[in-house]
């Protein structure tokens, strides 16, 4: 008997005509490392996998056509988002998910749906896909202070994750970039639940 395929590689093969190759490869990078650091923390492998696997699903849209599709489908629009709209590739890609692929699971369509800046309510399959995102070798490449937080990935993920929403924060400040509230919101919970 052939064994069936795990939802995550289901996902990926519907996925992949629509998604530029670097983009593809990045995914692939995040689906591997969240599979790693969802075993080392007892966390389910295969639903980490597949949060991985759904996270980027409209990344490669222009952001102007985001915050359209965003706009049409009524969501929640921050005035951060208007200013950067790729921060919307999340939400977005939630209803995607929903609407074309067929994905009904609340967890997966939760971890999408705040995968850039993270959510207070984030189980460890959700925090394993947002670090593995966020400490995607070639990322670390160009941003090595990221190694800080792949490194105390392997001890807790929800103290990496305050690692990397801290050095966002310093950078934001430095760089004049914008902050989602939603990111401090995530970083407020885990500082109470952490300190």
């Amino acid at each position: 008997m052939v064994p069936s395929k795990e939802p995550a590689e289901v996902l990926r093969q519907l996925m992949a005509a629509e998604l530029p190759e670097g983009l593809t490869a990045h995914i692939d990078r995040v689906v591997h490392l969240a599979g790693l650091l969802a075993r080392q923390h007892g966390a389910d492998e295969g639903l980490a996998r597949l949060m991985a696997q759904a996270h980027d699903v409209v990344r490669h849209l222009d952001p102007r056509a985001l915050l359209q599709r965003a706009e049409m489908l009524g969501l929640e629009i921050d005035p951060v988002d208007r200013v950067e709209p790729v921060l919307l590739h999340g939400p977005v890609g939630a209803v995607e998910l929903y609407e074309r692929f067929g994905i009904r699971d609340e967890r997966v369509l939760h971890a999408v749906h705040w995968h850039t800046s993270g959510h207070p309510d984030y189980g460890p399959e959700a925090w394993a896909m947002f670090i593995a995102d966020k400490v995607d070798p070639t990322k670390v490449e160009r941003w090595p202070a990221l190694a800080d937080v792949r490194d105390a990935a392997w001890l807790s993920l929800e103290r990496a994750a305050l690692t990397y929403l801290d050095l966002l924060l310093v950078r934001a400040v430095t760089e004049r970039w914008h902050v989602h509230p939603a990111t401090v919101r995530a970083r407020n919970a885990l500082i109470a639940r952490l300190d």
